[in-house]
C-alpha cells in the first residue's frame, strides 16, 4: 500500500512511500517512470516522505525519521525523538495502530528546518539540518508550513482546534475556532494569508489574520481528502476518495473539471483488518498546468498532467 507521494520542486522525481516488501520508499522519474532508487528500512513501514527544497535529500517517515542521499540511496542520518516510542495498549491493540509512526515529515522553504510529526504521541519534532539536532516538541497531530515559510498551522484536540505559529520563535500567533467541528488545516495560498481546511465533503478558506472563514466550498459527490492552490492563487485542486480530483475557480466558485476512476474504488479494510485511509494523493503545479498524483488500490501510482481556464 502506497501511503503518500511526494515531488521534488523541479516535478523531474516523484517519491512514494509505502509498506512495499521490495522497498518502502522509491523514487521514479516523472517523465518516464523509470524506477531510480530503492530505500528500505528493516522492519519498517515508510507512511510519509518529502524532499529537500534542493532536491538533494528525501526524508521518510516511519517509526524514526530517516534522511537519505537522493542521487546515491546512502542514508545519511537517523533522528529519534527520545520520548517517541510510547503508545497506550488500547491504541495499539483496539486501534491496530504501529508504535509511534511519523505520519508527516516537512522541510521548511529554506530546507533549515525538517519536521516530524506523530499522531500517536500528538508530538511534532523540529530539527535543526545543519546540525540535526531536535530543537524542540511542540503539541499536534499534522504541520503544514506556509509558502513564504514564515507561518505553520497545527491541529490539536482531535482536529477540532488548529493553530497557527510563528516559525521564528514557534511562538502561538493564532487559533481558528471550529465550533467543535473535525477539521483538517491542508494548505496554505501562495501569499501565506489563507488556509484552506477540509472536513468530509466541504472545503473552508480562512483568513490567517482574523480567524475567519472567507469562502466555502462543498464537493457535491465525494469526501476531499487532500487539496492545492495554484501559483497565483486562482484555482483550487482537491483529490477526492475514489482516485480522482477536482478543480475549481475560487472566485466563482465553478468546478472547471472533475475525473473520478471507477478502478479507484477500494475496500475501506485491508487484509489485516486495519482500516485504510483516502489515498495518497499529491498536486505540484508547473508550466501553467499541474501535475496530479493519484496511488491507486492496485499498487500503482497514475499521473496526470492537466491544464485549465479560468471563467
Amino acid at each position: 500500500m502506497i501511503f503518500e507521494i511526494a515531488f521534488s520542486l523541479d516535478s523531474k522525481r516523484m517519491a512514494a512511500a509505502s509498506d512495499n516488501d521490495q522497498g518502502n520508499a522509491r523514487i521514479r522519474d516523472t517523465r518516464t517512470g523509470e524506477l531510480e532508487q530503492t530505500f528500505s528500512l528493516e522492519d519498517e513501514r515508510m507512511l510519509s516522505v518529502a524532499f529537500s527544497p534542493d532536491g538533494k535529500m528525501l526524508a521518510t517517515g516511519s517509526e524514526m525519521l530517516s534522511v537519505w542521499d537522493v542521487e546515491t540511496g546512502e542514508l545519511f542520518h537517523t533522528l529519534l525523538d527520545p520520548g517517541a516510542h510510547s503508545l497506550s495498549i488500547t491504541a495499539a491493540v483496539e486501534r491496530h495502530e504501529y508504535v509511534s509512526e511519523i505520519f508527516t515529515v516537512a522541510f521548511s522553504s529554506d530546507g533549515n528546518t525538517l519536521i516530524s510529526a506523530c499522531p500517536d504521541t500528538s508530538t511534532i519534532c523540529i530539527w535543526n539540518t545543519e546540525s540535526w539536532t531536535l530543537e524542540r516538541t511542540i503539541r499536534g497531530y499534522s504541520i503544514s508550513f506556509s509558502p513564504d515559510g514564515k507561518l505553520a498551522v497545527v491541529p490539536i484536540n482531535e482536529y477540532t482546534t488548529i493553530q497557527i505559529y510563528e516559525t521564528s520563535t514557534w511562538q502561538l500567533k493564532s487559533t481558528l475556532e471550529t465550533n467543535g467541528r473535525q477539521v483538517s488545516p491542508k494548505e496554505f495560498s501562495p501569499d501565506s494569508q489563507i488556509i484552506a481546511t477540509i472536513s468530509g465533503r466541504e472545503i473552508e478558506l480562512w483568513d490567517v489574520n482574523d480567524g475567519k472563514v472567507i469562502k466555502r466550498f462543498k464537493d457535491p459527490v465525494s469526501k476531499v481528502s487532500a487539496l492545492a492552490f495554484s501559483p497565483d492563487g486562482r484555482i483550487l485542486i482537491t483529490g477526492v476518495r475514489k482516485c480522482g480530483f477536482r478543480v475549481w475557480d475560487i472566485e466563482s466558485g465553478d468546478s472547471l473539471l472533475v475525473l473520478e476512476h471507477e478502478d479507484g474504488v477500494r475496500d475501506p479494510w485491508s487484509v489485516n483488518g486495519v482500516r485504510l485511509g483516502a489515498p495518497a494523493f499529491k498536486i505540484l503545479f508547473a508550466d501553467g498546468g499541474a501535475k496530479v498524483a493519484v496511488a491507486f488500490p492496485d499498487g500503482s501510482v497514475r499521473i496526470w498532467d492537466i491544464k485549465w481556464e479560468s471563467t
